[in-house]
């Protein structure tokens, strides 16, 4: 009996000799690990163990270390990198039992420590669930490829800027520094000498604005306001006057590009003059069949110009097609007589023409029915209008003692977020004036949107 009892004592010892072996080999292999280890609780973020070589990476003792960052993996993370890695934690382990990630780490020195993140969730026998982390230090190779991105930012920008210029010789180029506010402008003079002139505080400051015309500066700052918030290309048609002389029409082709900071730094553009082109427009307009009573466009113009227009519009463009309706006209002809009714349909046109652009197709549909066209806008702007002609529409009609109460209801549809040709554009707007109609009348509806 007592020799079986000396032998289970050295099974026992020979075990704890095994395991303390055991030990410091994982100790040894996770100090000489490159980069560094770290476990934390899955639930409550609490940092359980950190290894000598992350403790290397950032020049620190495990003391300072756990008081830097309050044992939180949280805190960890630097702040702006928080909620996204929070998210990209939560989706990939919803089907992994692993996550990769990168992020930013702050150092004691106020440094940014860039890592490399693999790790694995296992659940222990009490329960809890621990992320077993191998982090990268990968700083240095983080600093390669901003560098890299930088230039061929860099060589994106100067490659769109002279494309620009060699496809317009002739136009107008612009070249805008966000942080700066400076623009530098481009244009050819009597003898064909290209001329660059910088505008200090152009855009911010407003120095550009009060050269534009004054019907066309909503649009042209909702556009460069659409820049400055997302990187891309787009056009924009605007009148303006040089050194005070008269307004000529000038289209822009424009890019806007993102720096490394994801924040745009940078618009270019080139701006063609389009004046003889505005004027043949207008020309044509004029030799187009007009409905006989208002002057507007008749249907078949309105819609083949309609038509025309989007045909030949791009994809990123925002155009806004209403359909106006006016309330109540038949009561008038009942009540008033054709002749007040007549007076009130060029009374709505009027109102319609003076509210819209000259750009801007207008047509009358038949009977009370009218159609706008308005080319390269916005949402708000187009709402703007709307509210515009609901107040300016509403009023009494006075005849023979008697007095009709008008108003119009109308619906509007945007290309080419619901329709990219004319009759899918109508359709939608036709929808939304139904809307209006439903409602009570004197408003406007939005197409896909159940109140204004």
């Amino acid at each position: 009996m007592a020799d079986t009892s000396i032998s289970a004592e050295n099974d026992i010892e020979k075990l704890k000799r095994e395991l303390k072996d055991t030990r410091e080999e994982l100790d040894i292999l996770l100090s000489s690990m490159p980069g560094g280890v770290m476990t934390y609780d899955a639930d409550t973020g609490r940092i359980l163990y950190v290894n000598e070589g992350l403790l290397t990476i950032f020049g620190c003792g495990e003391q300072e270390f756990r008081e830097h960052f309050m044992d939180s993996f949280s805190l960890f993370v630097i702040k702006d990198d928080r909620r996204r890695i929070k998210e990209l934690i939560d989706t990939q382990i919803q089907f992994f039992d692993h996550v990769e990630l990168t992020y930013r780490s702050m150092g004691l020195a106020d440094d940014v420590v860039w890592f490399n993140h693999k790790a694995t969730l296992r659940q222990t026998d009490d329960g809890k669930k621990i992320f077993f982390c191998i982090l990268s230090d990968v700083t240095e190779q983080r600093a390669i490829q901003n560098q890299l991105q930088a230039t061929n930012e860099q060589l994106y920008m100067e490659t769109e800027r002279f494309k620009l210029i060699e496809e317009a010789i002739d136009n107008v180029e612009y070249d805008y520094d966000v942080d700066s506010d400076n623009l530098s402008v481009s244009r050819k003079d009597s003898g064909g000498v290209r001329h660059w002139k910088n505008i200090d505080h152009a855009m911010v400051g407003g120095q550009v604005y009060g050269s534009i015309h004054p019907d066309d500066l909503d649009v042209v700052k909702s556009v460069f306001g659409s820049a400055l918030k997302n990187p891309g290309k787009g056009v924009v048609e605007y009148r303006m006057s040089v050194n005070g002389e008269a307004y000529l029409w000038y289209r822009l082709n424009y890019a806007s590009f993102e720096g490394k900071n994801e924040r745009i730094i940078r618009v270019v553009g080139s701006a063609k003059d389009i004046t003889d082109e505005k004027l043949e427009q207008e020309r044509l307009r004029s030799e187009a069949e007009r409905d006989g009573m208002t002057g507007l466009l008749n249907k078949t113009a309105m819609q083949l110009y309609s038509a025309a227009h989007l045909s030949k519009s791009d994809f990123n463009d925002c155009h806004a097609l209403f359909m106006i309706d006016t309330d109540n006209f038949k009561s008038v002809n009942d009540t008033l007589g054709h002749g007040i009714g007549d007076d009130t349909i060029r009374f709505v046109a009027d109102n319609i023409r003076n509210v819209f652009r000259d750009t801007d197709l207008v047509g009358r549909m038949g009977g009370d029915e009218f159609m706008v066209l308005m080319s390269h806008t916005t949402l708000d702007i187009a709402k703007d209008r709307a509210q515009r002609l609901n107040d300016k529409i509403r009023s009494d009609v006075d005849g023979d003692g008697e007095s009709v109460h008008i108003s119009c209801s109308i619906g509007i549809a945007f290309f080419a977020r619901d329709g990219e040709d004319y009759d899918t554009l109508f359709r939608a707007a036709d929808s939304a004036l139904y809307e209006a109609k439903e409602a009570g009348k004197d408003c406007y509806r939005i197409y896909g949107e159940s109140v204004k």
